[in-house]
């Protein structure tokens, strides 16, 4: 019985640092790397992939759609994503874990929206591979200092990387630049860092850097934070290294920064304003 309430409460404490919050296991992640299924957009946003642009964006990295069934298994698991993206045979829908309102129509489950018989429609894209990705991570210790691939050599060309950071409730994550360098162009669409107050680069936007100049140090809302890193197939630069460390939400950061550099470094703002 003793080792039966340890394991319990070594489960929950577990749990509560991987963000499961209303039946749903907010780690997008971990839980790729779990089920091998993930969710990707294009680099112009929501909803721009025709059928034939998802499948491409897949074997870039390895993988391939995601089938229905692959789909089913990760929600089961906790991936809830409120967006319609291509799966295997031009079908398309997404996985809902808990109901709400304004997703999924109040169910829970596979929103199904067919196979569709015009492979020009845009949507996002739900790809599988089961070997997870080589580049980013995911960190659950109190601090850590992460780079750039490569770093401190240059990074390379045509990457995706993906960073995610989770700690304890009760915590938030401060985010300190140490060094930056990513080609710079005036609307960060070459190469660029983006930055997202949440357990996925769908919700949570905080804004997008390039440029040489170090932003000033972003503090999370809550106990995760996803860092997206992506170069183009032309011009690379010197790279970064990012530290973060774990505060109490009753706590301030000593300079009381919390805002985004101005400077040379290009960023764009998302629905959620400059943290």
């Amino acid at each position: 019985m003793i080792a039966l309430i340890f394991f319990s409460a070594l489960l929950w404490d577990e749990a509560q640092s991987w963000g499961f919050k209303d039946g749903v296991l907010h780690n997008s992640i971990w839980l790729e790397r779990a089920a091998g299924v993930y969710h990707r957009e294009s680099r112009s946003g929501k909803y721009q992939l025709t059928y034939t642009e998802a499948k491409a964006v897949c074997e870039y990295e390895g993988g391939r759609l995601a089938t229905y069934q692959q789909l089913e298994a990760a929600r089961k698991i906790g991936f809830h994503v409120c967006a319609a993206g291509w799966m295997a045979k031009g079908r398309v829908g997404y996985p809902i874990v808990k109901a709400g309102a304004n997703c999924g129509f109040g169910k829970t489950g596979i929103v199904d929206y067919g196979i569709r018989l015009n492979r020009s429609e845009r949507w996002d894209a739900y790809c599988y591979n089961p070997n997870g990705k080589e580049c980013g991570g995911v960190f659950t210790d109190s601090k850590h200092v992460f780079k750039s691939p490569g770093y401190p050599n240059e990074y390379e060309n045509d990457q995706i990387c993906y960073w995610h950071i989770r700690v304890k409730y009760g915590q938030r994550i401060h985010l300190q630049f140490l060094e930056f360098d990513v080609e710079d162009d005036i609307a960060c669409m070459a190469d660029f860092l983006e930055i997202y107050d949440s357990y996925d680069d769908v919700n949570g936007f905080v804004g997008r850097f390039c440029g040489d100049e170090l932003p000033d140090d972003i503090i999370s809302t809550g106990n995760v934070m996803t860092l997206k890193f992506l170069t183009d197939a032309s011009v690379t630069a010197g790279g970064f290294q990012i530290r973060y460390t774990t505060i109490d939400t009753t706590s301030k950061p000593s300079d009381g920064k919390n805002t985004t550099s101005q400077g040379k470094t290009n960023y764009l703002s998302g629905k959620f304003g400059i943290m």
